[in-house]
């Protein structure tokens, strides 16, 4: 295939989505909104269910999404250039496969107009190239023309029929290509594919267990179909660790609803695959198609209408790159090495309406932090933020009590589990469902940042935010400190306190940092101040290992751990740093019986004054100030030409009332955030995990 020459995006066609899209208005000086929220990192407490994930994943989101009509070519432009995009739409003229209304039949001349108006079109919204255009733009043809795809199945979208149109789609735009440019050597990694079990949830996507965590159509690697000419797709390869893509279909011409749906099915797959530097999903109507890329930084998405010549060429660039597509270009990390792994997990059959379900070191890496926990095999329906185990690639079966995003287990009565909505009598009588058991082949890490990888401890990836991941790995070294770090470097350890002990930034091909906006989005410096979109980087720490809370033997276990933070908070105070953010995630339990806890994750910390913990408290709030802060909140506003960023320091909902109101933080608020840890735990948690489950963890 021919070089691609270097690339620029073209800003002029990347805008913020219309107002109507943004369902969770941004707090300014003229209006006020909700509290942010963010469907990262749930607590075991919360609702588990399709409307609260929405909920939170739309607050995740504020501001945060983009129309970026040079997406498709930004993704597959390497893959698929906009000239043969062209190309290959011209012999899809000629065979039929896609009709314009305005073309007599056999008319060379009306067949170039067309064609021309359509690329003059592609190529004025895709991505800005040194040597485009390659032609000369033809005038703009005087006729509207109105194209068709006569195979596209008819309402309402049958989703087998669809992904059969899709496939033979790629099919013929891969031969057209191998044609047109003469390269045989072209050859498919990919291919779409149609859930087989009507009835079942997708696997492993640690989602509420329902037919909203059933994409209409996905795909898959190759390794995941048959070698024979029916191509049939196996089972065992369907489930969220193996999706690269995930769509939902809609008969109607709004795609609203579509995209809705894809935004959980691209949070679902960031959480079972936390590698990923962001995440992909498409959705298609009538005439229509929408593809999304959900980063760190928020959404991008390209809609495109299949009765417009541009929409045709940029469809076919679409479905050819995705059919010739590597890993990488689906956001997956080079720097974690993926195996694949035999389980069976038990699934439960979908329903109508989104109901709840439920020696070595760490590395964590994130795009600022540090945090914890995924969920368990055995279970399925485990939640995202539950704890992996240490001593094998995939999550626990036993869901513990841990720290959970959407999907848990909630209604799991066994010893062991958490205390979720089905609990609430309220809720009604928890119904049974029929469940079957499924073998299936699961991705998990094998390498990360040259290390062995021995499993996942925690990971609090959605779409949008740090998206922090910990990995248990061995053979790591020391390092140097950065940042804060470098403190706590001048002082005596304190073993109650967990140093990460080596902190980096990994490189990105130009030698920069590795960033969503720089590394993933391929925008400037100029450009990202102009688009006013958060910039995350990619951070790498190392750190001795200890358990989670959500591990935790028994409730003085906690405790301990509890106590233990305590004492190393005093430390950081005596020394003169104030953490900022005390939370569930940030505390740790000793691998020793009767051990004490640690203090973990300086990534809100900042310097202080030394021994602050011996100043003066501040005045106490009576009731009817906490009353007054909530009714009419007191925090900083933003102004409307600035990207959404939360003004508060810490973890909901360990904030403090003073942090919530926008107060200075000070060692009171981190007190404050202890008590609510304290207090949550015993709301949240129904007890340990089974004895069995421990001793595996």
């Amino acid at each position: 295939m021919a070089t691609v020459q270097p690339v620029r995006r073209n800003v002029r066609h990347i805008q913020p989505a219309k107002r109507g899209d943004q369902d969770i208005p941004v707090r300014t000086t003229d209006k006020k909104s909700p509290m942010k929220q963010s469907a990262g990192s749930k607590h075991p407490s919360e609702n588990h269910t399709r409307d609260v994930v929405d909920g939170q994943i739309n607050h995740e989101l504020t501001k945060a999404r983009y129309r970026s009509l040079d997406l498709a070519d930004l993704m597959f432009g390497h893959l698929v250039t906009t000239r043969l995009a062209r190309d290959i739409l011209e012999r899809f003229l000629a065979d039929g496969t896609v009709t314009c209304e305005e073309i007599k039949p056999n008319e060379e001349e009306g067949t170039r107009h067309a064609l021309n108006a359509a690329y003059t079109d592609a190529v004025a919204h895709a991505c800005i190239r040194s040597d485009a255009p390659l032609d000369e733009p033809a005038p703009e043809p005087e006729t509207k023309y109105q194209w068709s795809w006569p195979k596209f199945p008819t309402t309402p979208i049958n989703e087998n029929k669809l992904v059969a149109f899709l496939n033979n789609i790629a099919d013929s735009a891969l031969s057209s290509a191998r044609s047109i440019l003469q390269d045989d050597s072209l050859q498919p990694r990919n291919r779409f594919a149609a859930p087989v079990d009507k009835n079942h949830a997708i696997p492993l996507s640690y989602e509420p267990d329902g037919e909203d965590m059933r994409p209409d159509f996905m795909v898959l690697p190759l390794a995941a179909f048959s070698d024979d000419e029916e191509l049939e797709v196996n089972e065992a390869y369907i489930n969220f660790t193996a999706i690269l893509l995930a769509g939902e279909s809609k008969s109607s011409r709004n795609a609203r609803e579509g995209l809705i749906q894809v935004q959980r099915y691209m949070r679902g797959i960031k959480r079972a695959q936390p590698w990923l530097r962001f995440a992909t999903g498409m959705t298609i109507g009538k005439d229509f198609v929408a593809l999304l890329r959900g980063d760190c930084s928020g959404i991008e998405r390209i809609e495109l209408s299949l009765t417009d010549g541009r929409g045709c060429i940029e469809f076919i660039r679409i479905i050819l790159g995705i059919v010739l597509a590597d890993k990488k270009t689906f956001g997956h990390n080079p720097d974690v090495e993926i195996g694949e792994k035999d389980v069976s997990v038990d699934i439960p059959e979908i329903r109508s309406a989104a109901t709840s379900r439920t020696g070595p070191n760490f590395m964590t890496s994130g795009s600022t932090s540090q945090s914890a926990v995924p969920p368990t095999f055995s279970e399925y329906g485990s939640d995202p933020g539950t704890p992996y185990s240490a001593s094998s690639d995939l999550p626990r079966v036993d869901q513990p009590s841990g720290t959970s995003s959407t999907g848990s287990k909630s209604g799991t009565t066994s010893t062991g589990s958490k205390r979720g909505p089905d609990d609430d009598m309220s809720q009604g009588k928890r119904s049974k469902r029929r469940r079957r058991t499924v073998a299936l082949r699961a991705f998990v890490p094998v390498r990360v940042h040259g290390r062995q990888c021995t499993g996942i401890l925690f990971t609090s990836g959605s779409i949008r935010g740090r998206g922090t991941t910990v990995y248990v790995v061995v053979g790591a070294d020391d390092g140097d400190q950065a940042a804060v770090l470098k403190k706590l470097s001048e002082h005596k350890p304190h073993p109650n306190v967990i140093i990460p002990s080596k902190l980096f930034d990994p490189m990105a091909k130009d030698g920069g940092v590795d960033s969503t906006l720089g590394s993933i989005r391929a925008l400037l410096n100029e450009e990202m101040q102009q688009l006013r979109v958060e910039n995350r980087i990619l951070t790498v720490m190392i750190s001795e290992l200890w358990r989670p809370v959500a591990y935790f033997w028994s409730p003085h276990d906690f405790v301990r751990g509890v106590i233990g933070a305590l004492l190393g908070h005093q430390y950081l105070c005596e020394i003169g740093i104030l953490h900022r953010d005390i939370s569930e995630n940030n505390i740790v339990l000793s691998l020793c019986r009767g051990g004490l806890g640690a203090l973990i994750d300086f990534d809100m910390a900042i310097i202080g004054r030394s021994n602050m913990h011996q100043e003066s408290p501040p005045p106490p709030r009576i009731h009817t100030d906490i009353l007054a802060s909530l009714l009419q909140p007191s925090f900083p506003m933003l102004p409307d030409d600035k990207p959404y960023k939360a003004q508060r320091t810490g973890t909901t909902p360990y904030m403090s009332i003073g942090v919530l109101r926008g107060e200075p933080h000070t060692h009171y608020d981190d007190i404050e955030s202890f008590l609510y840890v304290l207090v949550l735990f015993f709301l949240s948690y129904k007890g340990p995990l089974r004895k069995e489950a421990l001793t595996l963890a």
